[in-house]
């Protein structure tokens, strides 16, 4: 059996724990992916994490998670090693990152917060559409978010927060131009979270949930007529050879966090934790320098490709998409996500969006 076929099979089976959150797996299963905790933490003794990163398609690969594997290498003398794999290559759509980090089937891992919304409503607050005016003020959001709500539910989120992240602002793409909001009517639209699905519905869409490693084919074979996704993976997947227009309809970004497993991060020693708290702001920082450069580089190149581009929203949308969003995805989401959502929508994001939940 060549090196090749057995990294394959390790790869399937990886696959179906995940799928299964399956606590217990195989011996030849932890050989290829045992985390942090099953390696010796002494001190002087290598630990080797397993990352899952979103996509290669993207500066948050190059420039974040590189940098990261690189830095901590370094700032250890190459006793703390990452190993990082994107989403796509191991089979994964997003959904099932919780219960992977909360299993210690992986140490570290962009944990996107639309992903996982079906497990965890309440995560969804700081990405629902319709709050933001621009990305400064998702930026804003998460901050606040993240520190008065995710942080302190380790279990929730997967493990312990170390960072945010946006991959870019995300834009409607089509076959067909958007010229006005009733344009949406009857069209079948890729969404990637609950709050998504509320807000294209309440415009007249269908949404349609497909994972990002099936959008291009979709979209080819006219099984959907648009998408919500980032410039960063249109420009990556060369969409401009099967769409023509990006429209911008106040979605907000495609965020996250940066989690580590709980199990990994205390089998760290104490010099190894104290390396990783003090790369932690710039994970967060270069989270979202990047995802703003992915942005606009991401919309220059596909214009520059033919694509027609309407960003940002019209004036004349604004009204309507700000009372979607007050009167129809935040009151849903707040439902999803139990008794203290309003509230903590109220004092947190209220005062970024210029706007209270009832």
């Amino acid at each position: 059996m060549t090196q090749n076929t057995e990294k394959a099979q390790d790869r399937r089976h990886f696959v179906r724990g995940l799928a299964s959150a399956a606590l217990l797996v195989g011996a030849a299963l932890l050989g290829a992916v045992a985390p942090a905790a099953a390696q010796s933490s002494e001190a002087g003794k290598v630990v080797k994490w397993k990352g899952v990163a979103l996509q290669r398609t993207s500066l948050q690969w190059t420039e974040k998670w590189m940098w990261l594997k690189d830095e901590l290498a370094r700032q250890t003398n190459d006793r703390l090693q990452l190993d990082v794999v994107s989403f796509p290559e191991l089979g994964m759509t997003g959904p099932e990152l919780i219960r992977v980090l909360n299993s210690n089937l992986v140490d570290i891992a962009d944990v996107v917060t639309g992903y996982v919304s079906g497990e965890v409503p309440l995560f969804e607050g700081a990405q629902l559409p319709g709050i933001y005016a621009d990305y400064a003020q998702a930026r804003k959001g998460y901050d606040a978010w993240g520190s008065a709500v995710v942080d302190g539910r380790e279990k929730q989120i997967g493990g312990k927060v170390i960072g945010s992240f946006a991959f870019s602002s995300q834009y409607l793409w089509t076959k067909n131009p958007i010229n006005s909001l009733d344009d949406l009517k009857g069209k079948k639209i890729r969404i990637f979270s609950k709050a998504q699905a509320d807000y294209l519905s309440a415009l007249g869409a269908e949404p349609v949930s497909i994972p990002l490693a099936d959008l291009y084919t979709a979209l080819e074979r006219g099984a959907v007529d648009g998408a919500v996704t980032g410039p960063e993976w249109a420009t990556g997947v060369k969409l401009w050879e099967i769409v023509g227009y990006v429209t911008d309809l106040r979605l907000a970004v495609g965020g996250g966090y940066v989690v580590v497993s709980r199990r990994a991060w205390d089998a760290l020693p104490a010099d190894m934790r104290a390396v990783m708290e003090k790369l932690a702001p710039e994970v967060t920082q270069r989270g979202w320098d990047l995802g703003a450069r992915d942005t606009t580089a991401g919309i220059e190149l596909a214009v520059k490709n033919g694509i027609k581009a309407t960003i940002p929203a019209k004036a004349e949308w604004q009204p309507t998409l700000a009372k979607i969003a007050r009167e129809v995805v935040v009151p849903g989401w707040a439902k999803r996500s139990g008794p203290d959502a309003l509230a903590l929508f109220n004092k947190n994001l209220a005062p970024i969006s210029g706007f209270t939940a009832e």
